[in-house]
C-alpha cells in the first residue's frame, strides 16, 4: 500500500467519516453485491489453496456471507441517531478509528471478511494484509478512503495509531516465551460414546486438521475408552473428509506440515500407543503422561487420547496445562458436565457438540468484557471503546455545589452521617427450622432406622406371647 494510502485512511479517521450510517450500509451493500458475484472466484482460490474439499468451502464462504448480514443487521440509523442525540448517555461508545488487520493462515477468506465486517459495523476505517484474489476483489467494493490493502508490514509510527487484530501469533509475538493455546475434549463414561467419538473424530479431520479450534487433547473416562477408541477409529476412517488431502497448488501459500514430524516423534515414545496411523487420519493414546508432553498445539489430522479416572481426574490434568482453555468440549450427562464447565478453565465450554461454526476461521479476540462468539466471530463491541456522556448531576455534586454557595457544610454532613451510619441490609436468609437437603438425608435415615427397630421388637413381642 503506497503512502498516499495511509494518509487518506489517517484523514478519513481524523474526519470521522466511516462514522456516517448510510455510507457504512452502502459500504456493505457494495461488499455484499462484489462477494456475490465473485463467488466461484473466491471458491476456487479457496480450493486450490487449501486442499479443502468442496462442502467445507462452502461452508467457509457461507459462514464469511452470515456474519457480514449480522453486521450489516447491526448498522441501525435509528438507533444511531438516538443515541447521538441523547444528552446523557452512559453506555455510548465511540469508533477506535483505524483497525488493521493482520489474518489467520487458515480459512484465509472467511478470517478476513469476519473481522473487515465487524470493523466497518462499529463506524473503522479498516486496512487488511492480504494477497491473491482478495487484494482484487476487495478494493472495488470498498471506498478508498475506508478501505487499503497493505502488501507489506507498514511503520511502527502508523501502526501506533491503529487497533492493530492479529488473528494468529505469527510474526507479531513471541510464541516460543508464552504456553501455547489449548482445546480439550473430555468424555465422561455418563456420555453417548458414539456421538463424542463422532463429534470429535469429525472436528479433528475437517479443514485437513487445520482449525484451531478442534481439540488437542481428549481425556477419556478409563470404563469407556474402548468403546470411545473403537467408534473414533469409524469416525476417522469413514468421515466425508477422511479422504487424503490434495496437494496444493500454491506451496509457499501452504501451511507448515508439523504432522508429520509430530508423528514421528510420538510413534518413537514409549509412552505412546499408535492406534491407527495412516493418511486419513491417525489416532494416539497416551499411556504414560509423564512422558508425553501435553501443553502444545496439535497440527493435522492428529488425535490424542489420555484415560482418566475421573471428572476430578480431568479437572486437575487441564488446570495444569498452564494457560486456561480457548475451547472446552465436555460429552456428559447434563448433570455431570455442569461440574468440569463450572470448574475447568476454559473461554468457553460446550456441552455434547462441538459449535461447526468454531471450527472455521481464528481464535475469538479476547476481551474483559466480550465473550468468545462462535458466530459471527468478532461483535462490532470489540472495535468500539466507552465514551459515556453525563448530564444529571449527583446527589453529592448538588449538596458540594450549595455547600460552596452557601458557605455551610451542613448538608453534607447529615449526607455524610446517612451514609456512613446506615446499616446493611438484612440477609435474606430462611431460618434454622426450615429443613435442609442433609437434615432431610438424616431424618429419612432415622425414619427408617426406628422402622426397623420397632418392627423387630413387635416381632419379638408377638413370639413372646405365642410362647
Amino acid at each position: 500500500m503506497a503512502d498516499d494510502s495511509f494518509s487518506r485512511i489517517e484523514i478519513s479517521s481524523l474526519e470521522g467519516r466511516a462514522q456516517s450510517t448510510r455510507l457504512r450500509q452502502k459500504l456493505f451493500h457494495s461488499l455484499h453485491a462484489t462477494l456475490r458475484f465473485s463467488e466461484k472466484t473466491i471458491k476456487d482460490a479457496i480450493l486450490a489453496d487449501s486442499g479443502h474439499c468442496e462442502s467445507e468451502v462452502n461452508v467457509e464462504y457461507a459462514l464469511a456471507i452470515s456474519d457480514l448480514r449480522k453486521h450489516y443487521a447491526s448498522v441501525d440509523l435509528e438507533q444511531d441517531l438516538k443515541a447521538q442525540k441523547a444528552v446523557e448517555n452512559l453506555a455510548a461508545t465511540t469508533n477506535v478509528g483505524i483497525v488493521y488487520v493482520i489474518p489467520a493462515k487458515q480459512n484465509l477468506f472467511y478470517s478476513v471478511i469476519s473481522a473487515l465486517t465487524a470493523a466497518l459495523a462499529a463506524g473503522n476505517c479498516v486496512v487488511v494484509e492480504v494477497s491473491g484474489v482478495l487484494r482484487k476483489i476487495l478494493p472495488s467494493a470498498l471506498d478508498a478512503d475506508i478501505f487499503a490493502i497493505s502488501s507489506t508490514r507498514p511503520s511502527e509510527d502508523f501502526l501506533s495509531k491503529c487497533h492493530v487484530l492479529a488473528q494468529s501469533d505469527d510474526g507479531t509475538n513471541d510464541t516460543q516465551s508464552k504456553p501455547q493455546a489449548k482445546v480439550v475434549a473430555v468424555v465422561d463414561r455418563t456420555a453417548n460414546i458414539p456421538e463424542a467419538a463422532m463429534a470429535i473424530g469429525a472436528s479433528r479431520v475437517s479443514f485437513n486438521g487445520h482449525s484451531v479450534y478442534a481439540p488437542d487433547v481428549v481425556l477419556v473416562n478409563e470404563f469407556v475408552a474402548d468403546t470411545f477408541l473403537y467408534h473414533l477409529v469409524q469416525t476417522v476412517t469413514s468421515s466425508l473428509s477422511s479422504k487424503s488431502p490434495p496437494v496444493s497448488t500454491h506451496p509457499s501459500k501452504a501451511q507448515p506440515d508439523t504432522h508429520a514430524k509430530m508423528l514421528r516423534e510420538l510413534e518413537s515414545n514409549d509412552g505412546v500407543r499408535v492406534v491407527v496411523s495412516s493418511s486419513n487420519g491417525s489416532i494416539m493414546e497416551v499411556k504414560d503422561r509423564t512422558k508425553v508432553p501435553l501443553n502444545r498445539r496439535i497440527e493435522g489430522r492428529l488425535i490424542i487420547v489420555v484415560r482418566i479416572t475421573s471428572l476430578d481426574d480431568a479437572i486437575d490434568l487441564v488446570n495444569s496445562l498452564g494457560t486456561p482453555l480457548e475451547a472446552n468440549y465436555i460429552f456428559a450427562a447434563p448433570a455431570e458436565a455442569n461440574y468440569p464447565a463450572r470448574f475447568i478453565d476454559a473461554r468457553i465450554s460446550c456441552i455434547n457438540h462441538i459449535p461447526a461454526e468454531l471450527l472455521v476461521g481464528p481464535f475469538a479476540p479476547k476481551h474483559p468484557a466480550e465473550a468468545p462468539s462462535p458466530s459471527p466471530r468478532y461483535t462490532s463491541a470489540l472495535f468500539r471503546t466507552p465514551r459515556p456522556r453525563l448530564s444529571h448531576a449527583s446527589e453529592l455534586t448538588a449538596l458540594t455545589q450549595e455547600a460552596v454557595r452557601s458557605r455551610s457544610t451542613k448538608g453534607l454532613q447529615s449526607w455524610s452521617r446517612a451514609i456512613v451510619e446506615s446499616a446493611l441490609p438484612a440477609i435474606k436468609q430462611a431460618d434454622g427450622r426450615d429443613v435442609g437437603f442433609f437434615d432431610q438425608a438424616f431424618m429419612a435415615l432415622s425414619i427408617g432406622i426406628v422402622s426397623v427397630v420397632a418392627g423387630t421388637a413387635f416381632y419379638a413381642f408377638r413370639t413372646l406371647r405365642r410362647r
